[in-house]
């Protein structure tokens, strides 16, 4: 059965969530072929994605996924979302109060990430095998809002609790160890919050799970960064909040 022109076809994503894509065809009977019907749904989308990041911008909601499952709002309105949200945030803070306050908070992830490196070079030894530890998601970029959870990974083979002992060390608390699948297999997990900054990270052995593997549900495409390049986009946005854009 042929499809309408401009009906949404989903894609499956990880997780269990689906995007949906616009498909254009030559079919110019059905209603939602002509331009107005086109022009009025991009209006409602714009309105529905406008008035979520409101409620979000006003703390009635806790994040952005939260918000969308409550209202209803469908999955490919996520990006706008994020853009009004981000503009409201820009008004409120001013877009160099809003990079100073995403350069602190990558400072947490910044912490997070020297703390397991730092502690594989005082505890190095042939029997732990250790290439790394890795930012991932928006963040890698410089991009996160208020809401985030830091998603981090750990690609060695020292033990889970060993690593939580560390963080607990440099002030992180409660520490709380769990597991989660992924395409990998049952990656453990450690979950906690440091300096007001929720986080995840994942224990990714050297055996397991490549260091440059993508999400690590579905495959895509995922940003990474280590320590140093952290350092770099931390950087960059205080410089841009002092100077110009970033």
């Amino acid at each position: 059965m042929r499809r309408a022109a401009f009906e949404p076809a989903a894609i499956p994503r990880g997780g269990g969530e689906a995007i949906e894509d616009f498909g254009i065809t030559t079919n110019m009977d059905g209603k939602e072929s002509h331009p107005r019907h086109r022009t009025d749904r991009r209006i409602l989308d714009d309105d529905l994605a406008r008035s979520t990041a409101a409620e979000i911008h006003a703390g009635r909601y806790p994040d952005t996924a939260s918000a969308m499952r409550a209202r209803e709002v469908p999955s490919r309105l996520r990006g706008l979302i994020r853009r009004h949200l981000e503009a409201m945030r820009s008004a409120a803070m001013g877009e160099p109060g809003l990079r100073r306050w995403r350069a602190d908070r990558l400072r947490v992830a910044l912490d997070l990430l020297e703390a397991m490196d730092l502690q594989e070079e005082r505890f190095a030894d042939d029997r732990n095998v250790f290439l790394g530890s890795r930012l991932a998601g928006r963040a890698a970029l410089g991009r996160i809002d208020p809401e985030d959870r830091l998603h981090l990974r750990h690609h060695g083979e020292r033990g889970i609790r060993a690593i939580a002992a560390e963080l607990e060390a440099i002030g992180v608390e409660p520490v709380r160890l769990g597991s989660s699948r992924s395409r990998f297999g049952t990656l453990e997990t450690i979950e906690g919050e440091f300096e007001g900054a929720e986080f995840r990270i994942r224990r990714c052995p050297p055996n397991q799970v490549p260091l440059d593997a993508g999400d690590l549900h579905d495959g895509g495409d995922v940003p990474l960064v280590d320590a140093a390049g952290l350092a770099l986009i931390i950087d960059r946005l205080e410089a841009a909040a002092d100077d110009g854009p970033f």
